[in-house]
Formats: structure tokens, C-alpha cells, sequence
């Protein structure tokens, strides 16, 4: 199941005819395609793209119409972008590093955001969560397979923790959310806005975050478990097919991501977003912290796609590690700004 809506339409076509030198240049920008589609989510990782919807840029390089479309899975959205029913997906980094890995001819053009400290562990507080241990104890509500799994992994691992005696309860968000309410689990695990929402909810506590521990032993220490980051994915076919589509993509999304990124554009982003999403500002306000909008492809980068690829080969998700380089496309990036190339990938298109 899909939703599609169509953000703008009627962009004014280039002049025919003879052209000046300078028209001419602008011609050969022109993008292979003039209908647009982006794969979508109510999140904040969306917001450049709302943004760039907002501003009109997408319509200034050249797409005529920009369509959004929201999946149910991130299966759904993959499927979706090798069909060609969207041309830019921007998951989480785990689903298209496991489809790298398979075999399936996805690139990565950026990064969307780092969402680092985006996924946090809530425990009701009458579970009594003080130690690592204590986990075993309790039920915890999390979309197994997802970003959530490998946190999990990841928190298991540090703290030393038989990741099978814990019990995980394989539930989509708003159930989660539903389980704490009613006790029927004890923790959920999951990205914003549902650990802000279960704060809200009832009497609660973040237990662990992507960065940051809330055990008593070692509260406020900073402890990695999160290697999640939103990224810009297309299809290999698309990329070679349309090279000026996917640059003129990429260059709105990095215009966009800036005006995001700059705080003096804060209180307005939060606006848009909140507006086009129907959302509580005071809600994204509060979570907006979480997310670093930079499209750098660096040795953190490599690190965390790397981290992200281990832990599906330990999970039995991938039969084999997979180089993340390999699939990334750092040209079209290098020609907007050299600055946000530090690591060169391997895809040439």
C-alpha cells in the first residue's frame, strides 16, 4: 500500500528555437526526466526534502512535477525504487546495505542525516531498569530487522549481554507505543518521535540511547550503539540512465539540506515541516537535536556502513560482508562541493 501526493506541477519549459550560448549550457542541465519521485516518511530525515519542495527548486532544475510517496515497509520502498516508481529513497542505512550485499544494484549518492542519537530505548519506570541485566526481565517492543535490531546488537554486545535471553516483541511503532501504555511490554525501542511520545505517554525513562547511557552505573557516559544514518539512495540504472536528473537531484538535496542545517533557519524548517506533516511543532522542537543534516561521505561514514554490514553477517541477514564503498557514488557529490568528499567510492556510474 502507497500514498502519493503531487507536490507541484507546471513548471515553465525552456524556450525552443535558437538559443544563446548561455541558454544553451542551461539546455544541456536540462534532466532526462521532468516527473520526479521521492520515497517518503513523516519524519524529520524529510525535511530537506520539504524544504526543496517549499522553496521551489526542484522546479527551478528542471522537474516540472514532484510527487511523494509513503510505503508500509522499507521492503515496499526498495522494491519500489528498482521498479522505478521512485527515482531517490532515503532509508536508513541498514536496508540498502543489506540489498547491496544481495546483489541488488542500489548506490548511494550522500547523507541525508546522521541519526546517531535518533533511536533510544524507553522503559516504563515501575520496570526499575538500573542495570544492563535488568533487560533480561522485561519485554521489549521493537520492528525486528530494522535499524532497532542492530542497536540492540550493538547495546548487547557492549554491555556483554546474551542477546537471546533478552525478549524482543516484534511490533511496528504505534504498537509499541500501545504495549508500554498498557504494560503488556515494558520498553520500547525505536526511532523519534515514538520514544518522545512515549515519555509523554506514561511514567517513563530513556534507558539507552544511540550515544548515550542512562544505567545508573554508568549514566550520561557517551557509548556508541548506533550506527544508523538516513541516506540518499537511487537505483544503478537510474543514475546511469539519467546523469543529469541525478546530479540536479543531488545538488537540490544539498542546497536544501544547508538551509536545514544552518540554525538560523531553524524556527522556519520546523514550520514547514510541521505544517506539511501536520504535526506539533513543540513535538519536533524537542527532537530536532537529534539529527545532523551533513552529506559528507567520511571515514565516520565508512566506519558505521561498515559496522551496519558486520552485524548483518553476525545476524545470519547477509551470507557475505559487502565493501561500502563499492556502492557509493562519490563523483556527482565532488563536482557540487569537493569539500563533503573525504573517502572516494568505488561506483563510477
Amino acid at each position: 500500500m502507497t500514498t502519493r501526493r503531487t507536490i507541484l506541477k507546471g513548471a515553465s519549459a525552456l524556450a525552443a528555437g535558437l538559443a544563446a550560448p548561455g541558454l544553451v549550457r542551461a539546455q544541456d542541465r536540462t534532466p532526462e526526466i521532468t516527473s520526479l519521485s521521492l520515497g517518503f516518511g513523516i519524519d524529520p530525515p524529510f525535511a530537506p526534502h520539504i524544504v526543496a519542495m517549499n522553496k521551489g527548486w526542484f522546479a527551478e532544475a528542471g522537474f516540472k512535477e514532484v510527487k511523494t510517496q509513503s510505503f508500509s515497509s522499507g521492503n515496499l520502498a526498495g522494491e519500489a525504487l528498482m521498479a522505478g516508481q521512485i527515482h531517490l529513497w532515503t532509508p536508513g542505512n541498514l536496508p540498502p546495505i543489506a540489498m547491496a550485499a544481495n546483489g541488488v544494484p542500489v548506490v548511494v549518492l550522500g547523507t541525508n542525516c546522521r541519526n546517531w542519537d535518533l533511536e533510544k530505548l524507553v522503559a516504563r519506570k515501575d520496570a526499575n531498569i538500573s542495570t544492563p541485566e535488568d533487560l533480561y526481565k522485561i519485554k521489549i517492543a521493537l520492528i525486528q530487522g530494522s535499524t532497532s535490531s542492530a542497536f540492540i546488537h550493538q547495546l548487547a554486545k557492549h554491555y556483554k549481554l546474551d542477546e537471546k535471553k533478552l525478549q524482543l516483541v516484534n511490533l511496528p511503532p504505534p504498537e509499541q507505543l500501545a504495549a508500554v501504555t498498557s504494560n503488556d511490554a515494558q520498553a520500547l525501542l525505536c526511532w523519534e518521535p515514538w520514544p518522545y511520545r512515549a515519555l509523554a505517554a506514561t511514567p517513563s525513562t530513556v534507558i539507552h540511547s544511540g550515544l548515550t547511557s542512562g544505567f545508573a552505573g554508568n549514566k550520561g557516559e557517551r557509548v556508541k550503539v548506533s550506527d544508523n544514518r538516513s541516506l540518499w539512495v537511487a537505483s544503478q540504472d537510474f543514475a546511469k540512465r539519467n546523469p543529469k536528473a541525478t546530479k540536479a537531484i543531488l545538488d537540490v538535496m544539498v542546497k536544501a539540506q544547508r538551509y536545514v542545517a544552518d540554525p538560523k533557519n531553524k524556527a522556519e524548517t520546523i514550520k514547514l515541516f510541521s505544517e506539511f506533516q501536520k504535526q506539533e511543532v513543540a513535538m519536533n522542537e524537542a527532537i530536532w537535536g537529534n539529527y545532523v543534516f551533513d552529506a559528507t561521505f567520511d571515514q565516520a561514514y565508512v566506519d558505521d556502513m561498515a559496522r551496519t554490514a558486520e552485524y548483518l553477517v553476525e545476524a545470519g541477514r547477509i551470507r557475505r560482508n559487502v565493501e561500502p564503498m563499492s556502492f557509493s557514488y562519490t563523483s556527482l557529490l565532488k563536482e557540487i562541493d569537493s569539500s563533503l568528499v573525504k573517502v572516494e567510492g568505488g561506483w563510477k556510474g
